[in-house]
C-alpha cells in the first residue's frame, strides 16, 4: 500500500470513529420556515459523517416567533427516525451509534426570552442547550462586538448567566464584545464556548476573538469552534476566499495559545444557501451589520471547497497533513465539545 492510499484509509477510518460535533450551523433547508419547508438536514450531515450541530433556532426573533419556528423543526424532526434533539452527550453517542444525527437547539442571541427568566425553564424542557448572549449589538443582557463603547454585562445579563448555568444551558460568546466577554468568563460557574470564531491576531476584525479572550475561555476549561467563514479567516478573505490550510492555521494558532484540549471547529455555514438568496443576504443581513460585510463575491463566502458540513472529511484530511495524532484528531472534530457538554449540561 503507498504512502498516499495508507493516509487516505487513515483520514477515511478517523473521520468514521469520531463523534463529529459542528458548533454551529443553520440555512434553509436545516432550519424549517414553515411545515411545509424542505428539510435536508438529516442528509447533509450523514453526508459529512457529522453526528450533531449546535442549530440556530434563533438570532433576532422575540419569543411567539422562534417559539413558532421551534415548533416547525421539532415537527420536522418527530417525522423522521434518523435524527433527533440532543439534551445530554448521550443522545450525540446514540445519534452516532445509530448512524443517526443530533440537532442541539441553539438561540444566537438571549433576545426570544424577552427579558424574563422564567422562559428559559420552558425553553430547556424543549430541549434548548446553547445561548449566545448577544449577536453583533447591544441588548438587555449585554454588548455585542459590533458596538465600539464594548461596555459590560448589565445587572440582567448576571442574573442571566446565573440561570443558564443553573439550568445546564451552554453560555455562547462568539459575538460578544470583549469586556462582556470577559466577564461572562470570569462570572460563569461552569465553562463557556466561543461555538463559531476566527482568531483576532490572524484577522483584526472585531468580530474575531483576541488572545486574551481565547486565553481566558481555555483558563476555565472552554472551547473554540473555528469558523469557515472566509472574510473572517483572512485579510484577503473578501477578495480571493480562504482555503483549507489557512482553517487549519487558524487550529493550529489555537492550539499553539492554549492547547488541543481547547479547539474544535464551528462552521457557521448557511446550508442551502443560492446564489440569489447571497444577494438577498447582502441587502437584507449584511447590510444591517457592516462590520460583518463588505463587498465579496458569492464563491468567497466560505473556505474553498467547505460550503457545507457534507464536505466536512476536508477537515479530518487537513488536521492529518497537519500532522496531528489520531487522539488530536479526534478532540478537535468533536471529543472537546462533548467534553464541554458533559460538564455544563451534566443533571440537565
Amino acid at each position: 500500500m503507498s504512502a498516499s492510499t495508507e493516509t487516505a484509509a487513515r483520514v477515511r477510518a478517523l473521520h468514521e470513529q469520531a463523534v463529529i460535533v459542528n458548533g454551529l450551523g443553520g440555512g434553509k433547508v436545516a432550519m424549517p420556515s414553515s411545515r411545509t419547508s424542505e428539510f435536508r438536514l438529516p442528509e447533509i450531515m450523514r453526508e459529512g459523517g457529522v453526528a450533531a450541530v449546535n442549530l440556530t433556532v434563533s438570532y433576532k426573533d422575540g419569543f411567539a416567533d422562534t417559539a413558532r419556528n421551534l415548533s416547525y423543526l421539532l415537527q420536522a424532526i418527530d417525522a423522521r427516525d434518523d435524527i433527533r434533539v440532543a439534551r445530554t452527550a448521550d443522545d450525540i453517542r446514540a445519534a452516532k451509534a445509530s448512524d443517526g444525527s443530533a440537532v442541539i437547539l441553539g438561540f444566537q442571541n438571549s433576545d426570544p426570552i424577552e427579558g424574563k427568566l422564567e422562559y428559559l425553564d420552558l425553553l430547556h424542557r424543549l430541549g434548548l442547550r446553547i445561548v449566545q448572549l448577544t449577536y453583533q449589538r447591544r441588548n438587555l443582557v449585554a454588548d455585542g462586538c459590533g458596538e465600539s463603547a464594548d461596555a459590560g454585562l448589565s445587572v440582567f445579563g448576571r442574573e442571566l448567566v446565573g440561570e443558564l448555568n443553573r439550568l445546564g444551558i451552554l453560555v455562547d460568546l462568539s459575538h460578544t464584545g470583549v469586556r462582556s466577554t470577559l466577564e461572562t468568563i470570569e462570572l460563569s460557574r461552569v465553562p463557556v464556548s466561543f461555538t463559531h470564531a476566527c482568531v483576532y491576531a490572524k484577522n483584526p476584525m472585531t468580530r474575531n476573538k483576541t488572545d486574551e479572550e481565547i486565553q481566558a475561555l481555555a483558563a476555565r476549561g472552554g472551547v473554540m469552534g473555528v469558523n469557515a467563514v472566509a472574510r473572517l479567516m483572512s485579510p484577503e478573505g473578501r477578495e480571493r476566499g480562504s482555503t483549507m490550510a489557512e482553517f487549519v492555521d487558524q487550529v493550529d494558532y489555537v492550539v499553539d495559545l492554549v492547547g488541543v484540549d481547547h479547539v474544535g471547529i464551528g462552521l457557521d455555514i448557511s446550508e442551502g444557501m443560492t446564489r440569489e438568496d447571497f444577494e438577498q443576504r447582502k441587502v437584507t443581513f449584511l447590510a444591517q451589520f457592516p462590520e460583518l460585510g463588505g463587498e465579496f463575491a458569492y464563491e468567497h463566502y466560505y473556505t474553498t471547497g467547505l460550503d457545507s458540513m457534507a464536505k466536512a472529511e476536508l477537515i479530518t484530511d487537513g488536521l492529518v497533513a497537519r500532522g496531528y495524532s489520531d487522539e488530536d484528531v479526534l478532540k478537535i472534530l468533536g471529543g472537546n465539545f462533548m467534553r464541554l457538554f458533559e460538564q455544563v449540561w451534566r443533571g440537565a
